[in-house]
């Protein structure tokens, strides 16, 4: 069982426990009480900082996909055209080595059958595209070519290709154009 700590302190456990849950399991397959024991606290305890699941859920899937831009964007600082969409790509592949921001980003994606989850998950892609958009002040051809391949290398990395010694797993790691590609 875990300290008391201040309510602040409570809701970073709560979310570093419910982060892990929901990457693994998505929305629909995990409970509360489990996040709660898993924390050593009580169900209503979460209730009451979160008011329910969705409403953590969506907490930490925006706060994940969030982490992905603002990496892009650190990683972007003072650089425009190709040379920022290089440099946010190079950060993107890095951080998909976290495979449990990867794996909740896809869950946030996968629970959009959720009017409220899908309204967030807009907001959270809707920032993601903004940025890639305004930091390489490119057009709208190079910033969906772009994300298009972000979502592909999501893909190959939550499939864990990098594992795998196929024809069509070495096919599809040769094309990543950034970074190293020990991830995907």
């Amino acid at each position: 069982m875990a300290g008391r700590g201040t309510a602040d302190e409570r809701r970073d456990q709560i979310r570093r426990a419910a982060t892990v849950a929901f990457a693994r399991s998505g929305l629909h397959g995990v409970s509360i009480d489990t996040i709660a024991r898993e924390v050593g606290i009580s169900e209503a305890y979460v209730f009451r900082l979160f008011g329910n699941k969705r409403a953590l859920f969506i907490d930490v899937v925006v706060a994940a996909c969030d982490r992905l831009t603002e990496g892009m964007v650190a990683a972007a600082a003072g650089r425009t055209g190709a040379e920022a969409l290089t440099a946010m790509g190079d950060a993107y592949v890095e951080l998909l080595g976290d495979r449990d921001r990867l794996l909740l980003q896809m869950q946030g994606f996968a629970a959009c059958a959720d009017p409220t989850v899908r309204a967030a998950m807009q907001d959270a892609f809707g920032r993601l595209w903004n940025t890639v958009a305004e930091r390489s002040e490119l057009g709208d051809v190079p910033v969906k070519t772009f994300i298009g391949l972000g979502m592909l290398m999501n893909t190959l990395a939550a499939l864990d290709v990098g594992t795998l010694d196929t024809e069509w797993a070495r096919a599809a790691r040769s094309f990543v154009p950034f970074g190293p590609a020990g991830v995907i």
